[in-house]
């Protein structure tokens, strides 16, 4: 089973055409080149995100697409929402529930270099105090120094120990040895390895071990053969054939509770 634990979807804008193509360059795919996407690199299953967290006002619009979504394709798809890190607090908790109260959704993503928002606020921690309620993660986009370098992702970690974390990138290419010794120290902080070169997929493992590994292609939108390129990187990792099946799909499956 592979589960790509990192993947975006377009959503259509009410009574706006669509671009023409999207902001990797792509046609804007509809969700059945999403899946054909996904089936031609033989994924199972995925986590799913919106591209777009620019403009606070469309979350609700977004979260209730998502969720209706994961509805339609249960057991396939696992979709993420999001909510504006500066709403205010009774904001927050009400869209949080609004958000896990019903079926649909499984977690929040947050890109905090696009949403300019710092991991330290009470804002934040409101977030991780309703998601650890709700048992459901929090994953941000990382590996870029403004509010979401591989170090703030740890702290939030550590500051939120009940509090599902996963670093959606792994730190990118530069931050990803940042990781190595703060997520050993941290049970709830998963990795997302879409980001760091093969040499640091590696180094993570020998630290980590293979059971906080998460195997993610940042694809949905781009080209299939980005994430036949992040197959091929934790197949060429020296490990055993069991761990690479933890990465590639079962360690997402028992974050997700996924059976």
């Amino acid at each position: 089973m592979i589960i790509d634990a990192h993947t975006h979807i377009n959503i259509p804008e009410d009574g706006e055409e669509a671009a023409a193509l999207n902001p990797y360059g792509m046609p804007n795919f509809d969700i059945g080149d999403y899946l054909a996407s996904f089936d031609a690199n033989h994924v199972d299953k995925c986590f799913v995100f919106s591209h777009d967290f620019n403009i606070e006002s469309r979350f609700p619009r977004y979260n209730q697409w998502l969720s209706e979504l994961g509805n339609d394709h249960k057991g396939r798809l696992f979709p993420f929402g999001c909510i504006c890190p500066f709403w205010s607090i009774a904001r927050i908790r009400s869209e949080i529930r609004r958000c896990f109260e019903s079926p649909g959704l499984y977690g929040l993503k947050f890109v905090p270099i696009r949403q300019g928002n710092t991991l330290a606020s009470e804002e934040m921690d409101v977030v991780a105090e309703e998601c650890e309620r709700f048992d459901v993660p929090v994953f941000f986009h990382d590996g870029s120094p403004e509010y979401c370098s591989a170090v703030q992702i740890a702290y939030y970690a550590k500051k939120h120990p009940g509090l599902k974390v996963i670093s959606g990138h792994g730190g990118l290419r530069e931050l990803w040895p940042d990781y190595l010794n703060t997520a050993d120290k941290l049970d709830n902080l998963y990795i997302c390895l879409s980001g760091p070169p093969q040499s640091g997929i590696q180094k993570l493992y020998e630290v980590l071990g293979p059971e906080k590994l998460l195997f993610g292609s940042d694809g949905g939108i781009g080209h299939r053969a980005v994430t036949a390129a992040y197959i091929r990187r934790i197949q060429k990792m020296d490990a055993p054939a069991g761990h690479k099946e933890l990465i590639l799909g079962k360690n997402a499956a028992r974050l997700l509770n996924i059976v």
